[in-house]
């Protein structure tokens, strides 16, 4: 009888452990999809901006030689 529990006590503790991985795992996972999605946005902004300063600064070349 002590076996027995001692058994389900190892299997209820291994498999309140695995639940408890997996849901962090979830919520790690979203983390981690939420900065990929926040650097590619900045990534993006950061782009934008550098072409915009490159046309003015290639404006300001063309207008100074004009």
């Amino acid at each position: 009888m002590n076996k027995i529990i001692i058994a389900a006590s190892v299997l209820g503790t291994a498999a309140a452990g695995i639940f408890w991985y997996m849901k962090n795992r979830q919520r790690a996972d979203a983390a981690i999809d939420d900065m990929k999605q926040a650097a590619r946005t900045t990534y993006n902004r950061v782009k934008e901006r550098a072409a915009e300063a490159s046309h003015k600064a290639d404006r300001k070349v063309r207008e100074s030689l004009a």
